[in-house]
């Protein structure tokens, strides 16, 4: 439970907000290029504000924040840059999955990313060792840890070094959103799996290590698409009222007012939350595809200009698009929602 006082976590966005809006926004585009300096830099920032393993105790080197407290910052560093937000968000999933004295010995700067490995993936296990392929895990390249976590009917926890003896990661080059996390091929040839977790509740707050830890993948994925569309809808409004067409500015045009509102619309809807695995999940496919809907208005409110690296708008058009994909498709996810829903109704 979170120790943090309401002052505390309002000063606590508060520096979030600022850092995002006046550090993190001007570098998105040298995120996006994959400069490792560029990350390496924001990384030393997020680490220096205390984001980096929010969820941890004061003791363990943690800020004490409960997952309701890590939401809205990370909403607000994705207005910043989602990829950015994402190794925030796989940093303290990572660490929250893991034995807090694991966790505790960790280095202050170190960057950890939680790599999920669903039903369906290359992997398998045999006789208790990971066998197969991960493509495009997020964050994982670069990272100075990966804490696998499977899924299935042998759910376990897996925490590893980059130069893990049979670990194998390649930079993925064709990466198309989310570029702030750069994402890696992972390769995985009998990786010893350490500790197992057991137990599930469906539509609880507890249940295993690794349904929690995809309960706060998909809520804080939720997050970043509404701190993306956030971005993209402000951006787009500036640019309408500036943007002058027919001797009026463009806000004026009913097609270009229409757009704009139905960005508003989707923005009234409640913040994502992590009570239960079925909100996380609805709020993943709802949040993201109302981003996609959103960026992808705010591209025609550019016109022509939306298509242009430079405007950066095309980028959050990107990040929400990968947002769709993480940690499951969208499509998949809507099926396991059913799932879930029939089991409840049971």
């Amino acid at each position: 439970m979170t120790t943090v006082t309401a002052t505390e976590r309002a000063a606590l966005l508060e520096v979030t907000r600022d850092f995002a809006r006046h550090e993190l926004a001007p570098r998105s585009a040298a995120l996006d290029a994959g400069d490792p300096g560029t990350l390496a830099d924001c990384w030393r920032r997020i680490t220096e504000i205390g984001l980096d393993r929010a969820l941890l105790a004061e003791e363990l080197g943690g800020s004490s924040l409960g997952i309701l407290d890590l939401l809205p910052a990370i909403e607000e560093l994705a207005f910043g840059d989602g990829g950015f937000a994402m190794c925030t968000l796989l940093s303290n999933a990572a660490l929250a999955s893991i034995a807090p004295e694991q966790a505790a010995a960790i280095g202050a700067h170190e960057r950890s990313v939680l790599v999920p490995i669903g039903c369906g993936t290359e992997v398998q296990i045999s006789g208790g060792a990971l066998h197969g392929h991960v493509a495009s895990a997020l964050g994982a390249h670069g990272a100075d840890r990966l804490v696998l976590v499977v899924a299935g009917a042998q759910p376990a926890t897996i925490d590893l070094a980059p130069d893990t003896p049979g670990l194998i990661l390649e930079r993925e080059e064709e990466q198309m959103g989310l570029r702030g996390a750069p994402a890696a091929s992972i390769t995985l040839t009998a990786i010893q799996s350490l500790s197992a977790a057991t137990g599930s509740d469906p539509d609880g707050g507890g249940g295993s290590d690794v349904a929690s830890a995809l309960m706060l993948l998909r809520a804080g994925t939720a997050s970043i698409a509404r701190g993306i569309a956030r971005h993209a809808y402000e951006m787009a409004l500036d640019y309408a009222h500036e943007r002058r067409q027919g001797g009026v500015a463009i806000i004026e045009h009913d097609a270009v007012a229409d757009m704009l509102g139905a960005m508003a619309v989707r923005l009234t809807s409640p913040a994502p939350t992590a009570a239960g695995a079925t909100r996380a999940l609805a709020a993943k496919i709802a949040e993201t595809d109302a981003a996609v809907a959103s960026t992808t208005d705010a591209v025609q409110v550019f016109g022509g200009s939306g298509y242009m690296c430079e405007t950066g708008i095309e980028k959050l058009m990107r990040d929400a698009k990968y947002c769709q994909l993480f940690p499951e498709p969208n499509w998949v996810a809507q099926d396991e929602l059913m799932c879930l829903q029939r089991a409840i109704r049971r």
